[in-house]
């Protein structure tokens, strides 16, 4: 096989195997959230409120996607939409209560699952990964 093909294969897996894993530490910790509704909150708790296009900019999915994440956080009431009194269009999303108060012990349990997915593996090791993946990434933006 092809090494860049073996590369795809591994990333694919990798990558499904992750939201498989992640998913199923935050269920057993009693999360009830998806893997990609706790990566927006951890970025709303990081960055503060924005429109659902930063959002859809910053997870690098289209806005579709991003609405269907927020209807389900705004469902279990951890976001809400407020209008943006600059652009009518636009949406921001904001934190409430519920999930400021959730903030931290969820996502200490998303470092230690992140820390047990590179358990055994050397930082050096680790930076080098990400250089490639870096690599590849800037690669497929050309490509567009």
């Amino acid at each position: 096989m092809l090494l860049s093909k073996q590369i795809a294969v591994y990333l694919n897996l990798a990558g499904c195997k992750l939201k498989q894993y992640f998913a199923s530490n935050l269920k057993k910790n009693g999360v009830n959230l998806t893997p990609e509704q706790f990566l927006l909150l951890d970025i709303l708790w990081n960055e503060g409120a924005m429109s659902q296009q930063q959002m859809a900019d910053t997870l690098m999915k289209d806005k579709n996607s991003i609405t269907k994440l927020a209807d389900a956080l705004e469902e279990k009431k951890l976001i809400c939409r407020i209008l943006d009194t600059n652009d009518k269009r636009s949406n921001i999303l904001t934190l409430t209560e519920a999930s400021l108060k959730m903030k931290s012990w969820v996502k200490e349990i998303g470092i230690e699952t992140l820390g047990k997915m590179i358990d055994g593996i050397s930082e050096s090791d680790l930076l080098i990964f990400l250089s490639v993946l870096a690599k590849m990434n800037e690669n497929m933006n050309k490509v567009k």
